[in-house]
């Protein structure tokens, strides 16, 4: 019999994904590590552009009735994505990256006279303020989401794990160790929290999960 991998998910996958994925190749569990909480803001100030650097930061502002008010705004934003949710919410995208390292470049370059308004998560990293105050962008931001860790006790074996957030791999760690297992993640900066943990680490070829899910099943063939 054929050796068939069985992989653990730390977010569950929508079930449209999976149906354009071709994953016969693995036995897939699926568990959400962490969760979002939409936190209420005042929203007061808004400057020329908006910035989003994920999906759950749109939806915050959605949720809360700001869409119409705000999606007269050009927009920047981290992810094919949040790109993509944005444009399906009337926003024009004017700037996009996969990762917020390529996009600070991008903003510094072009929007350096231009204000912006920075709509984040609680847990994010400081690349794009410290990128915007050492070049003299001025920016103000609201946080709008709250991100929950969720650490379960992962009571199956498992020959990989997949990975889309460092605070995934936060929650994973604070119940389970890693050792053989390979893990398959959502881009770099997901990766970084793996290093001294693990030299089995795979990262997708694009930053989303299809193509996260993509790399576990090619690995395995």
């Amino acid at each position: 019999m054929s050796f068939i991998p069985t992989i653990l998910s730390t977010r569950k996958i929508q079930v449209t994904t999976l149906e354009a994925l071709d994953i016969q190749g693995v036995k897939l569990l699926q568990e959400d590590y962490i969760s979002t909480e939409h936190l209420t803001f005042d929203l007061s100030k808004v400057n020329e552009y908006v910035l989003f650097t994920s999906q759950n930061a749109v939806k915050s502002v959605i949720s809360q009735g700001y869409r119409e008010v705000l999606n007269k705004k050009p927009a920047l934003c981290v992810g094919i994505k949040t790109k993509e949710l944005l444009e399906e919410n009337g926003w024009e995208v004017k700037a996009w990256a996969h990762y917020a390292k390529e996009l600070a470049p991008i903003i510094v370059q072009n929007y350096t006279d231009n204000t912006i308004t920075f709509f984040s998560g609680s847990i994010r990293r400081d690349l794009l303020p410290d990128a915007f105050r050492a070049n003299g962008v001025v920016f103000n931001e609201f946080t709008v989401y709250q991100t929950v860790l969720n650490p379960l006790k992962n009571e199956h074996k498992i020959d990989g794990l997949c990975f889309y957030s460092p605070s995934a791999i936060e929650s994973y760690l604070q119940q389970n160790s890693i050792t053989t297992e390979v893990c398959f993640c959502i881009g770099d900066t997901t990766a970084e929290p793996l290093k001294g943990v693990t030299q089995n680490i795979v990262i997708a070829k694009q930053p989303t999960v299809e193509a996260t899910l993509q790399a576990c099943v090619d690995y395995y063939k």
